[in-house]
């Protein structure tokens, strides 16, 4: 996978395996932080970035910036049965298993995995309980 072939949807399953092996909570409750994290790295210098990052667009109808297409993907994830939450809060998702191990086995070319590895220092500040 490269930065112009990378989707939204491959970005967050990328990211979600990242946080699930650094054992980072993935919030599901509260939004926020991953919609923060994709407006910083929408608006950021980063070279390369990903070129779906170019066509995200944001909503600023509450007190911080959101992508309908992120929270449309991370609440289809849960609702096909790629990550879980555990009931009664629904706070934080965790990924299975097996799927982790498909999902890790994609490709990345050097560039998306140092942008990748870039990301995460972010998310482990930001996402940190």
């Amino acid at each position: 996978m490269t930065a112009q072939t990378m989707s939204l949807g491959e970005f967050v399953k990328q990211l979600a395996v990242r946080m699930h092996n650094s054992k980072v909570p993935m919030p599901l409750k509260d939004e926020r932080p991953w919609h923060e994290l994709l407006y910083e790295l929408k608006t950021s210098d980063f070279k390369p970035k990903p070129v779906f990052l170019n066509n995200l667009q944001f909503d600023w109808d509450g007190p911080y910036p959101r992508s309908r297409d992120l929270s449309d993907y991370i609440h289809g994830l849960h609702f096909t049965g790629c990550v879980s939450a555990a009931n009664p809060s629904y706070d934080e998702i965790s990924l299975d298993e097996n799927l982790e191990k498909v999902w890790s086995s994609e490709k990345l070319d050097d560039e998306v995995s140092t942008f990748m590895a870039k990301v995460m220092d972010i998310v482990k500040k930001e996402f940190a309980v």
